[in-house]
């Protein structure tokens, strides 16, 4: 059965945490990271994966970094296409009306699959007046959106996700972060149906839902399987929640839509 790691970041939050003893500004050799994702991809049998950039990244030039995040991210399809079969890029909410044609240059020049957003490094909420052109736009670009919707942020909190996948019916977004806590992943469990075109990650240090109460509440379409390998070392162990949806007490084809199939069908790839 196809496992696909739904939720990876390029780069590191050097630049945005209190103390770090990682070089801040410095960047691994697109190369080299991605045989290194490669490997431990490989070493608990992920098939492909789902990158995105990591937001905290340094914006003294504005836009024109944010252009240069876009740029890597490009470059690992020319890398190992087979293994990162969904690249995503970013603009910023507060870069307002500019963002716009940077969304274009993703679609167009850059041939990425969609825009990912953690609101909290951005600096403003999800549900900004500025995500509306840029949704807008990603509509008539048939883009797929991921948004973060932290526990522990009110400026992420999932209901804000929640309102922007109401007024876009027509785009199906992917949540990520939105269950790691008791309360908060039994208000999403409560809530999925009312926004059926969002597709929750429901990897984490903890599950406080099993797959069995999901899918017969909320469907097999809406969840799916990530790896917790976003910022992984050297040493990876079997993923636990791996291990929940391979015992399951579900048809394979839920297994098979949490494990690969919604991102298949998410970002339009049938081979």
């Amino acid at each position: 059965m196809e496992i696909v790691d739904a939720h990876q970041h390029v780069g590191t939050l050097a630049d945005a945490m209190p103390k770090s003893d990682n070089p801040v500004g410095q960047e691994i050799a697109v190369e080299t990271d991605a045989a290194q994702r490669i490997r431990l991809m490989d070493a608990v049998g992920v098939s492909w994966a789902v990158l995105q950039p990591s937001h905290g990244y340094l914006r003294p030039d504005g836009i024109k970094d944010t252009m240069r995040v876009n740029d890597r991210m490009a470059s690992y399809r020319k890398v190992a296409p087979d293994r990162f079969r969904a690249i995503l890029g970013t603009v910023e909410p507060l870069h307002g009306e500019r963002s716009l044609p940077e969304i274009d240059r993703c679609k167009h020049e850059l041939k990425l699959d969609g825009l990912s957003w953690h609101h909290r490094f951005a600096g403003c909420f999800i549900d900004s007046k500025w995500m509306w052109p840029i949704l807008r736009r990603m509509v008539e670009l048939k883009f797929v959106p991921l948004i973060h919707v932290n526990v522990d942020s009110s400026i992420e909190a999932h209901w804000r996700l929640q309102r922007l996948a109401k007024e876009f019916p027509e785009l199906t977004f992917m949540a990520l972060d939105g269950l790691w806590s008791y309360e908060r992943a039994r208000h999403v469990f409560e809530t999925a149906s009312m926004t059926p075109n969002v597709i929750w990650d429901i990897g984490g240090p903890i599950n406080y839902i099993t797959i069995e109460e999901w899918v017969a509440k909320n469907g097999a379409e809406t969840i799916c399987f990530s790896a917790d390998l976003a910022y992984a070392g050297d040493v990876v162990h079997k993923p636990k929640l791996l291990d929940q949806v391979e015992r399951a007490r579900v048809p394979d084809a839920d297994k098979a839509k949490i494990l690969g199939g919604n991102m298949r069908t998410l970002f339009r790839l049938t081979a």
